[in-house]
């Protein structure tokens, strides 16, 4: 057991191995309804061997093959802006890729095709969420982590959710074996009970996000809520509640990755929430076990255009987006 500390300073005892673990893990086949009782309790739950190991490592594989060596820019998962691969030391991708279901296939075709078909539409995967949904998965948003540079302690239902606030949930798929120096990912059981009220024009995400994240961590000092980073090998599926507390641990690693797939999912019979102001009836594709929602398709050229200027004309893109963002949560709260 290794002492470290979340982004803004919270202590966690993060385990560096199974048998230091206290935290239970289920079998999608035989612990269905044990396992959706404890998510429901606590928040989260741990599926085991939700993917196989060779389809872990053929999904490594095509990352470095394919987005590694790209020069020009894709939508990133903490900026959400059009940006080149951020490399460190080790050759490790720190700027975290947005929406794989939405590469532009001619570059990244085998890729896209591999994270549906071997994660979105994935059996075991699907049979999760749609036993803690009670419907159908819609994926709404994925995103593809290498290396870590910490994420601030948050509730995910203030960027997205459902129409149903609360009821989206999202899955953290390890693609290796997730060491504890490795920048873990942590939650905090329980505080899917707590909720922290709306977007709004006070705290809303283009210029009052540091008033969100700091409300959220007030919330877990004052009631002394745990920080829990649980040990996680290779195919093993986190799923957590919208309304549960959670982030990552910086890396403190030079040797080990966190390579791992996230996914967010809604029923299909509900429309999706974006900054709990904008409610959208997403078209989808049908993958079988699951729709998937393909945001900013590179499939299509209006789309690519759209990228070339942001990646051209950055800071007026992005002042007009941040102008946009604060015009709707205006509006929706006033």
């Amino acid at each position: 057991m290794i002492e470290l500390y979340s982004p803004n300073g919270l202590r966690a005892e993060v385990p560096e191995t199974e048998a230091e673990d206290n935290t239970p893990r289920f079998n999608v086949e035989k612990d269905i309804e044990v396992a959706i009782a404890y998510y429901k309790d606590n928040g989260y739950v741990i599926f085991s061997a939700c993917v196989s190991e060779e389809n872990c490592n053929k999904l490594r594989d095509l990352w470095e093959k394919i987005i590694k060596p790209y020069k020009s820019t894709i939508y990133r998962q903490t900026t959400a802006k059009a940006e080149k691969n951020i490399l460190n030391n080790n050759n490790w991708i720190m700027n975290p890729i947005l929406n794989l279901q939405s590469l532009n296939p001619k570059h990244f075709g085998v890729l896209r095709h591999a994270a549906e078909e071997l994660v979105f539409s994935n059996i075991l995967v699907c049979k999760a969420l749609k036993s803690i949904l009670g419907e159908k998965p819609k994926i709404v948003q994925s995103m593809y982590f290498e290396g870590n540079s910490a994420t601030w302690e948050h509730q995910d239902s203030y960027y997205l959710d459902s129409e149903k606030i609360g009821l989206m949930t999202a899955g953290w798929l390890a693609l290796e074996e997730i060491k504890a120096d490795a920048g873990r990912f942590f939650i905090c059981p329980e505080s899917h009970k707590i909720d922290l009220g709306r977007q709004n024009i006070e705290n809303n995400i283009a210029d009052n996000h540091d008033k969100y994240i700091a409300k959220v961590v007030s919330i877990i000092k004052s009631k002394n809520m745990p920080i829990k980073a649980p040990y996680m090998t290779t195919g093993d599926v986190l799923f957590w509640n919208s309304w549960t507390i959670h982030g990552s641990l910086d890396s403190q690693s030079k040797t080990h990755s966190r390579s791992s797939i996230t996914m967010h999912a809604i029923p299909e019979s509900h429309k999706f929430l974006q900054l709990h102001s904008r409610l959208i009836n997403v078209p989808t594709d049908d993958l079988g076990s699951s729709l998937v929602y393909r945001p900013k398709d590179q499939k299509k050229f209006k789309n690519r255009l759209i990228l070339a200027t942001e990646s051209y004309f950055p800071n007026i893109f992005y002042w007009m987006k941040k102008k946009a963002i604060k015009s709707l949560v205006s509006r929706k709260t006033t």
